[in-house]
């Protein structure tokens, strides 16, 4: 039975802070109080968010009176990894221990970078068990955390927005037995989770308020800013059949730029619901329920009713969840109601009657558990050793000498306990010498079919009428960050293939030299492949200044290799690339190769960094 307690929730989102205040009314609770505070920072400034989050927090623990309480935190879906891991439909003794060693094989950071939980989901009856895993970059979470104790609160638990407002959504929307798809529509990521009897499953995509923005800053010529302020003051969604008719010029073509944002969005829905009808088996959704800030864009339930073909409503978490205190302002909730999911999700939580329980813990936070998981076992060895020492004065005073007796008993016993632990250290070196070879010998079976999958990827999801690619190469310890597509002499110079080489000259192989001896600037690194190279051309009209050949190698790249998506193999994020465009893409048309392309031709070079660098064997054994 849930027990409600006072709970303060904070959702910590990618461009708002949301906190809230749930006290015990009943057999529930009450809303008794909340806050929001949006963080509107252009791209090129995000190395401020932090600064500007711990300002919002600081804020609202003023406002709301919530000094020194404990905090149940919610981070943003893009901050974490989600992955469904399939297990065998066996009892395991030790399912965490089994949930560690999948978590290797899926996040692609080492287990003492991240940190993470995980969910058994319900038996489906297919002969397998799974399970959701969450995670987090440690130092990511710590930042949040830091943030959050800067301000006299203290972190309870650590949920993640996806999780937690599913949980909100099941508590409010228990009722709803047809399957169903939820559309959390944030500033960088659009969350879409489906819900069905006996199933979950959910997929992020970077089509959301930001992508919006970004699309009315080019088609308009605005920073990013500027963007977001007309979108919030002017935007609405254009519903197509003459609706912009009665609009100015300006208006029209905004309403129209937000449409064909939206249009990405509701294609991007589209095709994750055919993924999770073809890999899960699972039942299209009869309805949709929309939340998140996008989701206040005017007309934009109409036009994902229209573009889904399904009924669409605005999720209300806490209309059927919560009672509403007195000082809530009931105005501002109604706007504010489809981005409280979050918060209601945690509170629900705290009376311990959430469908899911993920607990991401700080660093900080972990400490002090154990030390407060200790301290009873101290306690009780203080005593022993107190009784242990008083037993023992007893025993001297009354007979030393059979104390001295014992003692020297004791003693071949010890020695022979030495000797058993040496023998334990010596099997536990070659246990851990033989564990070292079994993972170079994993690591080189991943690596057989490491540009196979690369390729496959490639050819698979890079498949476009609109242009043809014709090189590939690998990157050696190459850093897109810091090197500029322009820089042509310093991409040919880490390719591990250099194709144009093995086309000139038969005799001369396509194999670089090792790249300690290729720049000097790269020696005493083990050589890695760290991204990939790939140039080819595309159709353009001839004599046109069009860039949309450009825009449709640039959309399709975003769509599809996003590090976000559960399968890319590439660390590849759509915000970074366009704040920092010519380090992964750079064209060259017919009049910049001077002659040396036809006029309906412009040839493009992009690279491509990898979630996970690829060793080089042979080149390690030649450089050493």
């Amino acid at each position: 039975m849930a027990e409600y307690k006072t709970t303060v929730a904070l959702e910590i989102g990618s461009q708002s802070v949301t906190m809230g205040v749930f006290t015990p009314a009943g057999r529930g609770f009450t809303l008794s109080r909340y806050a929001r505070r949006d963080i509107l920072l252009d791209p090129v400034e995000e190395g401020m968010r932090m600064d500007y989050v711990g300002n919002a927090i600081a804020e609202m623990v003023n406002e709301l009176k919530v000094r020194g309480s404990e905090v149940r935190n919610v981070v943003s879906g893009q901050q974490v990894f989600m992955r469904f891991i399939k297990l065998p439909a066996i009892e395991i003794d030790n399912l965490a221990e089994q949930v560690g060693f999948e978590a290797q094989q899926h996040i692609p950071f080492p287990l003492d970078d991240i940190v993470y939980d995980y969910q058994e989901l319900a038996d489906r009856g297919e002969g397998e068990r799974e399970v959701l895993l969450v995670a987090i970059k440690k130092d990511v979470l710590d930042n949040l955390n830091t943030q959050v104790e800067g301000s006299s609160l203290k972190t309870r638990s650590v949920d993640c927005a996806i999780t937690s407002l599913y949980n909100a959504f099941r508590a409010g929307y228990g009722e709803e037995d047809e399957p169903v798809m939820l559309l959390d529509i944030g500033a960088k990521t659009t969350d879409i989770i489906f819900a069905e009897e006996g199933r979950f499953f959910t997929r992020s995509v970077t089509a959301a308020g930001a992508f919006i923005t970004n699309s009315i800053a080019r088609e308009f010529n605005l920073s990013f800013r500027e963007a977001e302020k007309l979108k919030i003051e002017n935007g609405v969604v254009s519903l197509g059949n003459g609706y912009t008719d009665s609009m100015s010029e300006e208006d029209a073509a905004l309403a129209t730029t937000i449409r064909t944002a939206m249009g990405r969005l509701s294609s991007e829905v589209q095709r994750t619901i055919n993924h999770y009808r073809a890999q899960y088996k699972g039942t299209p959704p009869t309805k949709a329920y929309i939340c998140g800030g996008g989701a206040r864009l005017p007309f934009a339930l109409e036009f994902l009713q229209s573009a889904l073909n399904i009924p669409v409503e605005y999720l209300n978490p806490v209309e059927d969840v919560c009672r509403v205190g007195s000082k809530v302002d009931e105005e501002e909730l109604e706007q504010d109601a489809i981005c409280l999911g979050p918060i209601v999700g945690a509170a629900m939580a705290g009376a311990k009657a959430a469908e899911f329980d993920i607990d991401l813990v700080p660093t900080s936070v972990g400490k002090d558990r154990a030390e407060k998981k200790l301290l009873p076992k101290v306690a009780i060895a203080g005593v022993l050793a107190l009784a242990g020492a008083g037993f023992y004065a007893y025993a001297a005073n009354a007979s030393a000498e059979k104390a001295a007796a014992e003692l020297r008993k004791a003693e071949p016993i010890d020695a022979k306990v030495a000797q058993i632990s040496s023998q334990m250290d010596n099997v536990k070196q070659k246990y851990d010498r033989v564990m070292a070879d079994i993972d170079k010998l994993a690591e080189l079976y991943s690596m057989r079919a490491a540009y196979t999958d690369i390729l496959l990827q490639l050819t698979k999801k890079g498949v476009s009428i609109k242009f043809w690619l014709n090189e590939f190469a690998p990157l050696i310890n190459y850093d897109v960050e810091a090197t500029s597509l322009t820089e042509a002499a310093d991409v040919k110079g880490t390719r591990l293939i250099d194709m144009n080489r093995s086309r000139a000259a038969a005799n001369d192989s396509a194999l670089n030299q090792a790249p300690d001896e290729v720049d000097v600037r790269k020696r005493n690194k083990e050589p890695m492949v760290t991204a990939i190279y790939v140039s080819g051309f595309t159709i353009k009209t001839p004599g046109s200044e069009s860039l949309d050949q450009r825009q449709a190698i640039y959309n399709l790249v975003a769509q599809n290799f996003d590090e976000r998506s559960a399968d890319s193999l590439f660390s590849y994020q759509d915000a970074k690339v366009q704040s920092n465009l010519n380090h992964y893409f750079q064209f060259v048309d017919a009049k910049a190769s001077k002659g040396k392309l036809p006029d309906y031709v412009e040839k493009f070079q992009m690279v491509m960094p990898l979630k996970t660098p690829i060793a080089i064997p042979e080149l390690s054994k030649k450089g050493n």
